[in-house]
């Protein structure tokens, strides 16, 4: 017998490492997004830096637990939106991986957004 609502809960799994391990490296090196978003044109770096890594970790893990997806996969989404536009894009020469990546870590959380955590969650 087969069980659908286990496909959120993989989705769920691969996303939460997916954020976790992003803000955490983040973490062990705050200089680096700092510079990265200064370098990008964002005003306001080092804070934008902090909010970056802690949301990245902070969300990541209410993921990981499947907590009120409705709200928490929408910092992720811009997260990634931006990206897709100030990042993946301006760099891409051509690979577009990275652009392809980020769009479908969009999809997954917009699945989650749609499906709910599935089986194993706290909601």
């Amino acid at each position: 017998m087969e069980d659908r609502s286990y496909g959120p809960t993989l989705i769920r799994l691969g996303l939460a490492i997916l954020f976790l391990y992003a803000g955490i490296t983040k973490l062990l090196n705050p200089a680096f997004p700092a510079e990265m978003l200064t370098n990008l044109g964002f005003p306001a770096s080092n804070f934008l830096a902090w909010v970056l890594l802690l949301s990245e970790i902070l969300f990541g893990f209410a993921i990981l637990l499947g907590w009120k997806l409705k709200y928490t996969v929408w910092p992720l989404v811009i997260i990634l939106v931006v990206a897709v536009f100030k990042v993946s894009i301006p760099s891409a020469q051509g690979n577009y991986i990275s652009v392809l990546f980020h769009i479908l870590g969009i999809m997954a959380l917009l699945s989650l957004y749609f499906t709910g955590p599935g089986k194993i969650a706290a909601e």
